[in-house]
């Protein structure tokens, strides 16, 4: 089994239809669009494909995996079948079918992240049906991330599950033992985990550790006054190991998280912006990931056996609106996966897929 699973979060809601989010917009209901922002930031305009589809996807496999990514947390967002929470939400889960109809889908193993925030809350039981409707022919692809020879699978906020169930803990664990039964009904066990923030300790009370199985976080950073230039990128390293020594005494597993940037100028977004790293910065925290997973206790996700399997995921490969990228883009190109690679890249080895994960 490798040592440490590097993996990536994956956000598609690059569309090619108006309105969409290469341009500024007032909000994310906004109908009216302004100006294309690509010109003005074309350090985050990606070199495979500037908008989700097959022949983007298809190329993307092919570049993570030879970089050494192991897996993608995929963003799923739920919407009546009638209706759209956002114009163009619909499109959001179209990845999932390029997915499983790409012919480089082995390259890179992947799992669903319910993306549940609003306005994609799910609160009545027939919209969780139509969500467990829709995720079972997703689980069945053989590149579905299985860890210790389960599956894994995320539901983005703890917090928000367990307010959109009323605060009932049975409620919860009823919705979760459902994904289970969902699972098992396909041969397979899983891991269930939730996000939750840098400085959340999960202590054994806590609610969040008698729901799930595991936590992690998607991103966050330091909450400090919005200016006009950028806070330095340290800043938002020494967030996320502060992540890493506090979750490290939690009561369950933590996957913790790597934050390639936050930025989000190009948006209506008016916290605090911060830096890209350097080539130099960004591997001193890749190396500081590294040495944490190896040392302290509790850091990525549980086996079986009581162990913990080393694992972390990083913010983001196309987050660029609000400025998480990996994927190579204009100017930076492929910095950030030659780090990665130097660093976390598994040994070539034959059916390397199978080894590592089942």
């Amino acid at each position: 089994m490798k040592t440490i699973l590097a993996g990536v979060n994956y956000f598609a809601g690059w569309w090619e239809p108006l309105p969409n989010k290469w341009h500024r917009h007032a909000d994310s209901f906004a109908i009216e669009q302004g100006e294309d922002w690509r010109p003005e930031f074309p350090e985050r305009v990606p070199l495979l494909g500037e908008f989700n589809n097959q022949e983007t996807l298809n190329k993307e496999l092919v570049v993570a995996g030879d970089y050494g990514v192991d897996f993608f947390p995929i963003l799923w967002y739920y919407n009546e079948k009638d209706a759209e929470r956002e114009p163009h939400s619909s499109l959001l889960n179209n990845i999932f079918d390029d997915y499983l109809n790409s012919p480089n889908a082995d390259r890179v193993n992947f799992f669903i992240e319910f993306c549940n925030h609003p306005p994609f809350d799910v609160t009545e039981d027939w919209q969780w049906q139509e969500c467990l409707d829709a995720w079972e022919k997703i689980i069945t692809h053989p590149s579905y991330l299985k860890v210790g020879g389960k599956a894994l699978f995320k539901v983005h906020g703890a917090d928000y599950f367990i307010q959109q169930n009323n605060n009932d803990i049975a409620r919860c664990k009823k919705q979760l033992d459902s994904i289970r039964e969902l699972f098992r009904s396909k041969g397979m066990e899983v891991i269930i985990g939730a996000g939750v923030m840098t400085e959340q300790h999960i202590d054994a009370d806590n609610p969040i550790a008698h729901v799930f199985d595991f936590t992690c976080t998607y991103m966050d950073f330091p909450n400090l006054e919005p200016k006009d230039t950028d806070y330095p990128y340290d800043l938002l390293g020494e967030h996320c190991r502060l992540a890493r020594q506090i979750h490290s005494k939690d009561a369950i597993p933590y996957m913790p998280y790597m934050p390639a940037g936050w930025s989000p100028r190009p948006w209506p977004d008016t916290r605090a912006c911060f830096d890209f790293p350097t080539r130099e910065e960004w591997r001193k925290e890749l190396e500081l990931m590294r040495n944490d997973l190896l040392t302290l206790p509790n850091l990525g996700l549980p086996l079986a056996d009581g162990s913990i399997q080393a694992a972390f995921n990083s913010y983001a490969w196309n987050e660029f609106g609000e400025g998480g990228i990996i994927a190579p883009t204009h100017i930076t190109e492929y910095m950030k996966l030659e780090e990665w690679s130097a660093i976390f890249k598994a040994e070539q080895v034959h059916n390397e897929h199978d080894l590592i994960f089942n």
